[in-house]
């Protein structure tokens, strides 16, 4: 077996099966199995995935998370490769095959996903160039300067047309070799969602290997145009980033961090107060308490 493509679920069976109706279309290249993990969904959304043969699908009594859902998946996967990808992304050529022969190609790759596009097929955030630190939760406070200055237009979508070396890819779409998974054991249990994909790539770089993007593997990627700004997503978000960031830099790091993302969010709430944007300054303030809550947690 080739690629073991796992799909975690959470009450988005419509999404899914476009999804596996576009690898069904789509991938000719390699052999491959599909494998579903139900992260608890309800019972209405499992009907239809229980009569479908073209994966195998693992039912979870709870939601256990993103990287914990996939850790499940990989526990059953009989591939050389794990492809992690979305539910609601669709192909939009032979992605698979690709990313599969590149990263069969080059050992020294230890993960690789592709360009992502949302449904008008505008492009969008599909890699970053540096991980997540101190100087890219300034850069963003700042318009993504930084990252405008160095990177160009390259910055989160590969517009060179070859593959290229990044920091992070997004956890739309990983291809990564089932030696280097288990080398790095996966997707850490401490995370429930978002940072889980960020730590993966920071821990396959540092057991020595490359991140890259390998654009000529296309996938529309839905979630690109329905961001929802949420109490508990950005709980979820906060905590992610939080586990992130203790497990990776020190505490006298965190703290500076920490208090550079209060002063900014403070200021950016009282902004938009002032210019008369107040749902804008309100979302801030969400934000700020959020924030405040999550770093109240982590030192209990």
């Amino acid at each position: 077996m080739d690629v073991s493509i796992i799909i975690v679920n959470y009450n988005t069976s419509d999404l899914l099966l476009q999804c596996v109706d576009s690898i069904a279309k789509y991938t000719h290249g390699i052999s491959y199995e599909i494998i579903v993990v139900d992260n608890g969904s309800r019972e209405e959304n499992l009907r239809s995935l229980r009569q479908d043969t073209r994966f195998h699908l693992i039912e979870l009594n709870d939601n256990l998370g993103f990287g914990r859902a996939n850790n499940a998946g990989a526990n059953v996967a009989k591939g050389e490769y794990l492809f992690l990808l979305n539910p609601d992304t669709i192909l939009l050529n032979d992605a698979i095959t690709i990313l599969h022969n590149h990263i069969k190609a080059n050992p020294k790759t230890g993960i690789c996903g592709g360009n992502l596009y949302d449904s008008d097929m505008v492009p969008i955030h599909s890699h970053d160039m540096i991980k997540p630190s101190i100087l890219s939760e300034l850069d963003t406070v700042f318009g993504h300067f930084y990252y405008k200055l160095r990177y160009g237009k390259n910055s989160w979508f590969n517009h060179s047309g070859k593959p290229m070396a990044v920091a992070l890819i997004t956890g739309a779409d990983i291809m990564i070799k089932r030696q280097t998974w288990d080398e790095v054991a996966g997707f850490d249990p401490s995370f429930f969602m978002y940072y889980e994909d960020s730590d993966l790539c920071t821990k396959v770089t540092e057991a020595g290997y490359l991140i890259e993007n390998v654009p000529q593997a296309e996938i529309i990627h839905l979630e690109g145009k329905s961001f929802h700004e949420s109490i508990v997503r950005s709980e979820r978000y906060f905590t992610g980033r939080s586990v992130y960031f203790h497990k990776h830099y020190s505490t006298r790091y965190n703290k500076i961090a920490d208090s550079l993302n209060i002063s900014s969010l403070k200021m950016a709430s009282m902004l938009f107060r002032l210019f008369g944007k107040k749902e804008k300054s309100e979302m801030y303030q969400q934000r700020l308490n959020v924030y405040k809550q999550c770093i109240n947690n982590q030192n209990s």
